[in-house]
């Protein structure tokens, strides 16, 4: 029988697959934490973030952290890295639109204090998902996670208090992605997709028809889903976008109408996703799950909104997505 998953996710395909061990016989077992089981360093893989995620008793392998995706996801390398046992089919729903995957079966995913019943998860490749897996919404449902940009870690706990920071904002959840509605363009309401899995933001066309005149075009960039496909959009820069109190100017983006916004019901209302470019500029973000809150704190050094790619830099020609 033909599962279905909708799983939103963009994976970074213009980046070196990191590589598994090839000597040993066994995957490696999880060390002995030195630090509080809840806080778990975070790495980065072209900005994105990743912690340690063991799969079972093994590991543990560095997952991005997706809060845009709704299912969690295995590289086919880790898969076969642990032989682990084939699923059904799925289709899978990412950037670019639909997709029939293979999955295999996941005894349980766990990261400090986390932890998830055995799943059947999507299986890709490492060189499009950017790392040996993603840990989406799907494990985090009941957490409160705080992203330290400052101090480079993430923390997991249960939200049993309400989120805080200089900044707190109620959001709506649509199939577990956390959605901001105190957000404006130019004055006019705009729906903000929190979203750690992707790199840029993305706006859709109802947004963009908000717009009094063109945007500022730093050419187009090309962004690759997990899946391996590819399109293209021309990366801009636009002003007057406020996010409860927080004005962004000279914010960099795209504009393209991406399958998420019709999943979240948002094809026809202006909408932002906030990408990870955009939430680094603070210096910690912190998303309460089971209250439906999103709390911001500014980092202590005033805030530079001006974006990457003032000059057209070379590096800005590729971006890797979920």
């Amino acid at each position: 029988m033909r599962g279905f998953v909708p799983l939103l996710a963009l994976g970074i395909g213009v980046i070196a697959a990191p590589r598994l061990p090839a000597q040993q016989t066994s995957p490696a077992p999880v060390p002995a934490s030195t630090s509080a089981p809840d806080m778990l360093r975070i790495g980065e893989r072209t900005d994105r973030m990743t912690v340690p995620v063991s799969i079972g008793s093994h590991g543990p392998f560095p997952f991005i952290v997706d809060t845009g995706a709704e299912r969690s996801i295995v590289s086919r390398e880790l898969a076969g890295y642990l032989n682990l046992a084939p699923g059904s089919n799925a289709r899978l729903f990412d950037f670019t639109g639909p997709a029939d995957v293979s999955t295999v079966k996941v005894p349980s995913l766990s990261a400090g204090f986390l932890g998830t019943p055995a799943m059947e998860a999507p299986q890709l490749l490492m060189a499009d998902i950017g790392a040996p897996g993603v840990l989406g919404v799907d494990a985090l449902q009941g957490q409160k996670v705080v992203l330290d940009f400052g101090r480079r870690r993430m923390t997991l706990k249960p939200a049993r208090r309400h989120a805080s920071g200089d900044m707190v904002l109620a959001a709506q959840s649509r199939t577990g992605q956390l959605i901001v509605t105190q957000a404006w363009y130019d004055n006019q309401p705009l729906a903000v997709v929190i979203d750690t899995g992707s790199w840029l933001s993305v706006g859709n066309s109802a947004m963009l028809r908000l717009l009094k005149r063109p945007p500022k075009s730093y050419g187009p960039v090309v962004m690759t889903s997990v899946t391996g496909r590819s399109f293209s959009a021309d990366f801009v820069s636009i002003s007057k976008v406020r996010v409860g109190t927080v004005r962004f100017d000279n914010f960099g983006m795209v504009f393209a109408d991406v399958p998420p916004f019709e999943r979240f019901g948002l094809a026809d209302r202006p909408a932002l996703i906030l990408g990870m470019s955009s939430l680094k500029l603070f210096g910690r973000v912190e998303l309460d799950f089971v209250n439906r809150e999103v709390a911001f704190t500014l980092p202590q050094a005033q805030i530079d909104f001006h974006q990457v790619c003032r000059g057209a830099a070379a590096a800005c020609n590729n971006f890797g997505m979920r």
